[in-house]
């Protein structure tokens, strides 16, 4: 079964890079606003699970929780 669970954030930002799918969403934030900050959470998530044995800091959490906050921002249950 196909469902947006089975998405990679690169195919998030493909998808909502479209202003009709966009407008679907329905939400009251910056389009490419939250685009960059997917960009930005992808770029951390690649990092982390592929080239980087290191503990995270937490600087390098801020794209994942400045991405958590617009989520919140449309969504408070996330």
């Amino acid at each position: 079964m196909n469902s947006a669970a089975n998405l990679t954030f690169g195919a998030y930002k493909h998808l909502l890079k479209f202003p009709e799918n966009w407008a679907a969403l329905g939400w009251a934030i910056d389009q490419q606003h939250f685009l960059t900050a997917l960009e930005d959470c992808r770029r951390f998530r690649n990092d982390l699970m592929h080239f980087s044995p290191d503990p995270v800091t937490d600087e390098q959490l801020l794209p994942a929780q400045g991405l958590l906050e617009l989520l919140r921002s449309v969504d408070p249950q996330v």
